[in-house]
């Protein structure tokens, strides 16, 4: 335990180093001005006293600068995946996927429990098949009775709520994650954003289907293989193609209540008797 705090205090240091000199690079005007505000002649420095300075600027606000970019994440605005703490527990999702991904392929049930301790809730009787892949684990929540076929991908850089009863076929991939279009924007230390995908109860995915992020998906869906779903989808609805459009109404599921409709029998022989 000593030796695995050590371990994380060692690592997330390097790593709040790294966030530092990645906050240099791409430090704004406003931020040089607050850097330098202490300065009395900023004339004659040179471009490596700046730096120097800026540095020191980022080492004094590191934690809130951390808080600023986590805040960034949670409101749906772009931010830098550069965060210490975003990095430490990609970090140990890995660590975790590469002794799940190396298990026999007969050791469905020893997988089964080692995704409780990958995702942040799994009901029971849910099934991954290997290789699997997803970006943190933390932030993936999945109900009882569902099942992921091979080669499955999960970019959860925020919340990934799947409902129960919900199968994946093989090469499925649920992307919360997205980038700029403009190439420059891309070059920024700002450079990605994130949003929600939630899923409901009884759906089916096709093999190689992808749900873009930001996207909302009713029960009782089929979304047909090699369909990419860019807009929220209601439910009991078949939606295929690229984009995926609906091309089908289901009836709405109606789970059977097999104890009430006994009830009901019972209370019918009593009334006869």
């Amino acid at each position: 335990m000593i030796f695995d705090s050590l371990k994380e205090f060692v690592v997330k240091k390097f790593l709040k180093s790294m966030f530092i000199d990645s906050k240099v690079q791409f430090i704004t005007e406003e931020e040089k001005e607050k850097a330098l505000s202490k300065v009395e002649d900023v004339t004659n420095l040179t471009d490596e006293q700046k730096k120097t300075y800026y540095k020191q600027y980022f080492e004094e606000n590191v934690d809130n600068e951390i808080n600023s970019e986590m805040e960034r994440l949670k409101s749906g605005l772009p931010y830098t995946a550069r965060v210490p703490d975003l990095l430490y527990d990609a970090l140990i999702c890995k660590d975790k996927l590469d002794k799940f991904n190396s298990t026999k392929g007969t050791e469905a049930l020893k997988r089964s429990k080692m995704l409780k301790d990958i995702f942040k809730y799994t009901g029971e009787n849910v099934f991954v098949e290997i290789p699997f892949y997803c970006s943190y684990g933390k932030n993936t929540s999945m109900g009882s009775d569902c099942f992921m076929n091979y080669d499955c991908i999960i970019l959860d850089s925020v919340e990934v709520t799947i409902g129960e009863h919900c199968w994946f076929g093989p090469r499925c991939q649920l992307i919360t994650a997205s980038h700029p279009v403009d190439g420059k924007d891309r070059r920024g230390l700002h450079s990605e954003v994130a949003k929600p995908i939630r899923i409901g109860n009884d759906c089916f995915f096709g093999a190689s289907s992808i749900v873009l992020p930001g996207v909302t998906i009713g029960d009782n869906v089929v979304v047909g293989a090699g369909s990419v779903v860019t807009k929220d989808v209601p439910s009991n609805t078949v939606v295929c193609g690229n984009p995926a459009k609906p091309i089908k109404q289901l009836e709405p599921f109606v789970k059977e209540d097999t104890k009430e409709e006994d009830t009901k029998e019972n209370t019918n022989e009593n009334k006869k008797e």
